[in-house]
């Protein structure tokens, strides 16, 4: 949990980061962030541990609320060969493996410098 944090402080991506829930138990881990990307989007990152429950989102999105990209697990598109991991993107549903916050970034980097230099 401390490593989402940790990586985001790192990255120069990111003007501002704010830890919005943060539940560091031994049998609950929860961490709740809003990041600030230097291009004005902003990153959610919903990160929840049990001894036998895993769930996550990162959701990428414009200043309006226009979802950019969402990773998550939530099982609802069982049709989805990667079930539950997943993504949204421009209005779709895509397969995607389970990602980590390293992932979330160099994709947002990748992306941030591509409209860039457009």
């Amino acid at each position: 949990m401390h490593g989402i944090i940790s990586a985001i402080k790192k990255s120069k991506l990111f003007t501002s980061i704010a830890v919005i829930d943060l539940i560091d138990e031994e049998t609950v881990k929860l961490i709740k962030i809003r990041a600030d990307v230097l291009d004005g989007t902003e990153l959610y990152i919903t990160e929840l541990h049990t001894s036998d429950y895993q769930k996550y989102s990162y959701h990428w999105q414009k200043e309006n609320g226009e979802v950019i990209i969402r990773w998550d697990n939530k099982p609802h598109w069982k049709d989805i060969k990667t079930f539950p991991h997943h993504k949204h993107e421009q209005g779709k549903v895509l397969p995607c493996h389970r990602v980590n916050i390293d992932e979330v970034i160099e994709e947002i980097k990748t992306r941030v410098r591509s409209t860039e230099s457009s």
